[in-house]
Order: C-alpha cells, then structure tokens, then sequence
C-alpha cells in the first residue's frame, strides 16, 4: 500500500511538472487590457428559465434576466477584421453574431423581433456599430432566440446594448484585430 502512495505521489508530481512546461509553451490567449472593464461571469450566474437548456460551453456564460439575455465569452474578448478601402459601410464580414432570449420572445408571433441592437466605443472616438436586421434562430419550437449580426467599426473597448421591447441589457467587450496572413502568390506553373 505504501508502495501504491508513493507511485501515484511521484506520478502526480511529473504530471504536474509537465504541465507547467506545456503550459509555458502554448501562446496566450489575448487578453484585454485592464483599462476596458470587460463583462465578466457575475458571482451570481443567470441560468435561463425552462424551457431553455440551462448549459453553457465552458468558454461563456449566460448573462441577462429573462426578459431578456444573451452568451458571453469569458475571455471578453472578440476579433476583428477590418474593411477594405470602400467598404467601411458594409456589415460584412461581421465582427460577431449575438444571440438574445427573451421570455417575452415568440418567433410564430414575431418573424423580425423588434430587438435594437446599438454599440458605443468606451476608450476613443469610432464610427457606429453597424448591424444586420434581426432575425430568428429556431433551436427548438419553444426556445428560438433572436439573432443579429454587427460589425464593429474599430478595434477597442464596445458596449454593446440590446433592446427589446423596452428591456435593456449593456454589455463590455475588448474588440482585437485579428493578425491576418496573407495570401501566398502562385507563380505560373
């Protein structure tokens, strides 16, 4: 038996010590800085009433109240990719999709929710926040969400705000332009 405790012991800390190597290695992930004060998970998590589906993937969190809520990264952070010259109007490519809930939501009733979708940078001058119409997104017959599409116009600190039917929810995010490769030239072969 003492045997059997001082493997798992030994195992345990080679184990330990090869994940600090490992995690040394991999390349962070981008953070914001701490002058955007980001949405964070709240002590006390919203969970969606029934019947929506009360899970979350371990990268976000729900936030909101049943009038209305939506999927947050934990992270707070999203990409950005930025126009090309002469298309700084244009929604795509979308910086992000939003899914809203609402109890008060019912997509038989309502083909185009009347949800607004408005953005506002925190840390500098920036054009608006450019949206697609909102539309549905059916996940199940009584659960669909309301689904837009926005464009932010440039990198920083964003508060994004929903409103549906009078019910507001603001939140923060760290916009980051994505490195982007370019493309390698093909030579005539």
């Amino acid at each position: 038996m003492t045997v059997l405790r001082l493997v798992l012991l030994i195992s345990l800390g080679a184990l330990t010590a090869m994940g600090q190597q490992n995690s040394s290695q991999r390349p962070s992930a981008p953070r914001p800085p701490a002058s955007c004060p980001v949405t964070v998970p709240p002590a006390n998590p919203f969970t969606p009433p029934a019947p929506y589906e009360p899970g979350m993937n371990p990268n976000g969190f729900w936030f909101g109240t049943e009038k209305l809520w939506t999927a947050l990264r934990k992270s707070g952070v999203w990409p950005w990719v930025p126009h090309g010259p002469g298309h700084e109007h244009q929604v795509q490519p979308l910086t992000d999709k939003i899914f809203w809930w609402s109890v008060d939501f019912n997509w038989k009733k309502e083909e185009y929710p009347e949800l607004k979708v408005t953005g506002r940078r925190l840390d500098g001058d920036a054009p608006p926040l450019l949206t697609l119409p909102t539309t549905n997104a059916i996940g199940g017959d009584e659960t669909a969400a309301m689904l837009t599409g926005v464009y932010v116009p440039a990198p920083g600190c964003w508060e994004i705000t929903g409103d549906y039917k009078g019910e507001k929810l603001s939140f923060v995010v760290w916009v980051q332009p994505v490195k982007q490769v370019k493309p390698v030239k093909q030579g005539n072969q």
